[in-house]
């Protein structure tokens, strides 16, 4: 039974494309993570990529008729084809903003690699292994469910598409986010970890643990007992 408090969650699709990207500029500030910095432009583009994409897909919470929450995931690794897909609205963000040329923060996070190790490399580009790539809540609506709510729909949709995992990258000072993952039984992974960012992992298939050599959440529990 689900209460009348709680969000509807649904695949977002062309039509959500304005509401989400006005969720997304107003729940985040200037230089918080690179679609910040790169303006309503950019955001709007980015969006309409994971909306569109074979690769990808976008979950909206709603309440009351209104976008509240985002969760968005690629079925694999995302950073280079949302880039190639969102390189003129990129451009044209330099152009409207040219002192982000000169920004060191928004070039060392852009072409960062999340799996920065040889290991972790192998990982991260094993097919079936999925990434979530934003997650946004309205920020009258924090602390009331929706992201964990949307987090774990993202095992059920991603499963449908074929996935085997899913990982997610959270900054190391983001504790509140980190609380969700960690709640959730997302496994924190190591192998994937970067100076200012820790990966949670979500096994859809337990076998895929040990081919990658990981650690799963059955043994996460039979170490714990």
């Amino acid at each position: 039974m689900t209460h009348s408090d709680d969000p509807v969650i649904r695949l977002a699709g062309r039509g959500d494309l304005e509401d989400m990207t006005a969720l997304h500029c107003d729940s985040f500030k200037f230089g918080e993570h690179i679609p910040a910095m790169l303006g309503r432009h950019y955001v709007r583009a980015m969006y309409r990529w994971l909306v569109t994409s074979a690769v990808s897909y976008a979950l909206v919470a709603e309440r009351e008729g209104k976008i509240v929450g985002i969760v968005a995931v690629c079925d694999g690794p995302f950073t280079r084809p949302m880039f190639l897909a969102c390189l003129p609205a990129f451009a044209v963000s330099l152009v409207r903003r040219p002192a982000l040329l000169f920004n060191h923060k928004l070039w060392s996070r852009l072409f960062r690699r999340p799996d920065v190790t040889s290991a972790g490399r192998k990982i991260a580009d094993q097919p079936g292994f999925a990434q979530m790539t934003i997650g946004v809540v309205d920020k009258n609506c924090r602390g009331r469910g929706i992201f964990p709510a949307l987090v774990e729909e993202t095992k059920t949709y991603s499963r449908r598409r074929g996935s085997r995992a899913i990982r997610a990258g959270i900054y190391k000072i983001n504790q509140p986010s980190r609380r969700v993952f960690i709640k959730g039984r997302w496994i924190e992974t190591p192998e994937l970890e970067t100076e200012d960012t820790v990966f949670y992992v979500a096994y859809l298939d337990e076998a895929f643990a040990g081919e990658l050599g990981l650690r799963s959440a059955a043994a996460s529990d039979e170490k714990s007992v």
